[in-house]
């Protein structure tokens, strides 16, 4: 019997979509889908798009079923696709984060939804569909303990289109409860880990290149990151990740990282205020007053960093763009993205803004952490903006560039080459901000 034809949908967000040069490349390679697919391929003939990385004539894709996977941001261009398949009278499942927290509204755009993450209620929907009684909502009742998960279709990926393809997960869920963030309360409030070996082994069949970690936090558990990163030594490769500075207060931790192959990590400092990140939740992870000195460490030890900041928090005045680039040209950070803050639904921050009356709207395609949709306590939504937009031009001027990636003492080429190409795309970033 032939296989139907399951074809898998990341769409792209408004600020890239819409923008003069389309994007055809994207950093990093999203692993929901793929991991999607390693569930279907033995009864599907399976397929991933990804909006992110080409130009996609919707009415032209041939599917028996279609799956599309929701950020917030995406939300509304993910409808308007379901939309134009169920108008040709095909299936339809919306899947994703923001799906979980507003099932009502993703419904009235779905023959079915997916609640939670898919390693059980994927599969039930798929042996129902199969046998012709599909219902509109499958909800994952527990969390899986990660163990014998089946490699991520990675192949199925556009070929070229990801600076990193070997994408890796090695662990999901989160203790921490930072009023902005919506993992703990989707991927659950404890630490859940793959085996080891099992990761090792998904490893050794990769192709050669740069392995990204995507784990919301690489040194969550300090005991288990040191056992992974001890059997990743003798692999000899090369990794990115994100994690928080607990790296910086473990001399050990830190050195493991970085003999296992580390090379760049990505880290939230957020702000540099400690009453702002006290309001975040984030104080305990974050000792505003030890950066300077955790930076240096991990410089230290070889490991570059791209630091992650918001802008438009509580305690944030005009005074905060020029506070924050000073900071991270001094500290010599080799890269930085800066956000605008955004209250995404299942998260405390969006409750909270809700019930004060500050959120502006739920244009969702606007929720994409560069533009503001909030009304800021401490400055105009204008200030905002601009301010943003400055501070983004100012840390990537060729000054600034200088004075950072020239200082840097490994890969310092790729470093420089990295920054000049955010340099490049500062006109499609800020027409982005603006649309």
């Amino acid at each position: 019997m032939k296989k139907p034809n399951l074809v898998l949908i990341h769409p792209a967000p408004d600020k890239d979509r819409l923008i003069s040069r389309r994007r055809t490349k994207s950093s990093v390679a999203q692993l929901n889908l793929p991991i999607l697919a390693a569930h279907a391929d033995d009864r599907f003939v399976v397929r991933i798009l990804d909006e992110n990385v080409e130009e996609i004539d919707f009415g032209a894709v041939t599917a028996d079923l279609v799956g599309i996977s929701l950020m917030t941001s995406t939300a509304l261009r993910g409808y308007e696709i379901a939309d134009g398949f169920r108008g040709r009278g095909i299936p339809v499942v919306l899947g994703g984060m923001h799906v979980y927290f507003l099932q009502d509204e993703a419904l009235a755009h779905a023959d079915a939804i997916v609640i939670g993450e898919g390693e059980y209620a994927w599969n039930e929907l798929l042996d129902d569909f199969l046998a012709g009684r599909l219902k509109r909502s499958y909800r994952a009742e527990k969390l899986h303990d990660l163990r014998g998960l089946p490699r991520p279709r990675l192949d199925l990926l556009k070929p070229g289109a990801y600076s990193f393809p070997n994408v890796v997960e090695t662990s999901r869920g989160c203790p921490n409860r930072c009023n902005y963030c919506a993992v703990t309360e989707f991927w659950g409030t404890k630490f859940r880990f793959r085996p080891v070996e099992e990761v090792i082994d998904e490893i050794r069949a990769l192709p050669a290149g740069n392995l990204l970690f995507i784990d919301d936090n690489m040194f969550g558990h300090s005991s288990r990151s040191k056992e992974l990163f001890r059997a990743l030594i003798p692999l000899k490769r090369r990794w990115v990740g994100q994690g928080d500075l607990k790296l910086a207060r473990d001399p050990e931790l830190l050195d493991l990282a970085a003999r296992s192959g580390c090379k760049w990590l990505f880290m939230g400092f957020e702000t540099t205020s400690e009453e702002n990140l006290r309001a975040l939740g984030k104080a305990r992870l974050n000792r505003a007053h030890e950066y300077e000195r955790s930076i240096a460490a991990i410089h230290r030890a070889g490991i570059k960093i791209l630091g992650s900041f918001m802008f438009g928090l509580d305690n944030d005045g005009p005074d905060v763009f020029a506070r924050t680039l000073d900071f991270c040209i001094e500290n010599r950070l080799e890269c930085a993205n800066f956000y605008i803050l955004t209250p995404l639904p299942g998260t405390k921050l969006f409750d909270d803004l809700r019930e004060q009356g500050r959120i502006e709207h739920f244009d969702w395609s606007r929720y994409d952490a560069n533009h503001v949709v909030i009304k800021p306590a401490g400055m105009s939504r204008k200030e905002l903006t601009e301010g943003y937009i400055r501070t983004y031009r100012a840390f990537y001027s060729l000054r600034s560039i200088a004075r950072r990636a020239l200082s840097t003492r490994r890969d310092k080429v790729h470093t420089v080459i990295m920054n000049l190409g955010r340099k490049l795309n500062a006109r499609y970033f800020e027409e982005g901000c603006r649309i």
